[in-house]
C-alpha cells in the first residue's frame, strides 16, 4: 500500500499577524466551506477578498500546474488585491477546507505587499 501525504508550508509570523487583524478585527469575517476538489478562486477571475485557511489544505495552481501547498493559518488572495482585482493563481481544495473571508480595506496595503513578495518567494522555491 502506497501513502501519499501532503506537506504544507508552514505560516509565517505575517500571516499569523494578519490571520488575528481579520479574525479579530473590526468585521466579522465571512466563513465558507468548501468540499474536496472544490476552487476557492480561479486564476484570471476579479476578486476583492482575501481568505484565512482554517482548515484543510488547497492547491495553489499557476497556469494549471500545481506551484505549492497550503494549509492551515495561510493567507491567501492578496495579490489580487494589489494587482488591479485579477486572481494570480487557482486555489483548488485538496481536502475539506474552511476559511473565513476578508475585505482588503481591513489590512494596510503595505502588509499585503509584504505577505505577497513572500509569497513570491515560496513559490519560486516550489517549482
Amino acid at each position: 500500500m502506497t501513502r501519499r501525504w501532503l506537506v504544507t508550508q508552514v505560516e509565517s509570523a505575517l500571516e499569523r499577524e494578519l490571520s488575528l487583524r481579520i479574525m479579530r478585527g473590526g468585521v466579522k469575517p465571512r466563513i465558507e466551506a468548501l468540499d474536496k476538489g472544490r476552487t476557492l478562486v480561479e486564476q484570471g477571475d476579479l476578486g476583492t477578498d482575501m481568505y484565512v485557511l482554517l482548515d484543510g489544505v488547497f492547491s495553489v495552481e499557476v497556469d494549471g500546474a500545481a506551484v505549492a501547498h497550503v494549509g492551515p493559518g495561510a493567507v491567501v488572495g492578496e495579490r489580487a488585491l494589489l494587482e488591479g482585482g485579477r486572481r494570480t493563481a487557482t486555489l483548488r481544495a485538496l481536502t475539506p477546507c474552511k476559511v473565513a473571508a476578508a475585505s482588503g480595506d481591513e489590512v494596510s496595503s503595505e502588509m499585503l505587499s509584504e505577505l505577497a513578495a513572500e509569497h513570491r518567494r515560496e513559490g519560486a522555491r516550489s517549482d
